[in-house]
């Protein structure tokens, strides 16, 4: 198993605990994830400054110091090594990984992605699930593009660590990610957005209406001039036929004049004596 050595430094506190809270704060970071074996199964839990024993030692004069003391056998502790170099030792797994045989073991069951793709990357099939789970998790808050959604993934498990993803999805996307995502209407959004395009429908049948009309309107214009002009035909026409009328009926007898009465009587010169 490696192991990367620290510079020395001071860490300052009224009480062991303000210490340790020190100390915490400033390393429980290297503290990858802390393994549990159980009955030759591995599996991982989260470390807390509570359980700081389990993840982290002190090692005074080469020897281990007993971690389980009470406040008042720390203080007496921390008097005795005033002035005396204190080694942190913070294992990466936690204290339950001794070997390197149980390291790769515990790596190989809960760390590593399940599969990777030749270049040792999350392979496509665990993005996909990584992306489900996001969606399933933000969705209702989060709406976006299925690139975006992917990034997301992307930049949760480029760790290559996949005992931090589940806790990694539970938190909000990196800042990056959020101003490419887009809220989800609320209730309140989309109950008016559905009012909006319910009126505009309304609007647009009333619109479709009225264009409706006008367009009668304007048939109704030219049916109007047409009968007007088919009624000044046909008054043409009768009076076409009023006068062929007039022409073709015998007139009067008081209209007949008698041609006799309209000759001159000539004298009959030649049968004169």
């Amino acid at each position: 198993m490696s192991v990367e050595i620290l510079d020395n430094i001071i860490i300052n506190g009224g009480s062991f605990q303000e210490i340790l809270q020190n100390i915490w704060g400033l390393f429980s970071g290297r503290v990858k994830c802390r393994a549990v074996l159980t009955d030759g199964e591995c599996s991982v839990e989260t470390h807390e400054v509570g359980e700081w024993e389990r993840v982290m030692q002190f090692r005074a004069k080469k020897k281990v110091v007993e971690s389980t003391k009470s406040e008042q056998a720390w203080k007496q502790w921390l008097q005795k090594m005033r002035g005396h170099t204190v080694t942190l030792v913070i294992y990466e797994y936690g204290l339950s990984i001794a070997r390197a045989q149980d390291r790769d073991a515990f790596v190989a069951a809960c760390i590593q992605p399940e599969e990777t793709d030749r270049a040792g990357a999350t392979a496509e099939t665990s993005l996909r699930d990584v992306v489900e789970r996001l969606q399933d998790q933000w969705g209702a808050t989060f709406q976006g593009d299925g690139v975006v959604w992917r990034m997301w993934a992307n930049n949760l498990t480029r760790n290559l660590n996949r005992s931090t993803w589940e806790a990694a999805i539970q938190q909000p996307p990196p800042e990056y990610i959020a101003n490419l995502l887009r809220p989800v209407d609320s209730q309140l959004e989309q109950h008016v957005a559905g009012v909006n395009r319910t009126a505009n429908l309304a609007l647009d049948v009333v619109d479709a209406t009225i264009a409706d009309c006008q367009e009668l309107r304007r048939r109704w214009g030219l049916l109007g001039q047409y009968i007007d002009e088919n009624e000044r035909r046909l008054e043409v026409r009768k009076s076409v036929i009023v006068g062929f009328l007039r022409d073709i009926a015998p007139p009067t007898r008081d209209e007949v004049i008698d041609p006799l009465l309209q000759i001159e009587n000539v004298e009959d010169t030649e049968h004169a004596e």
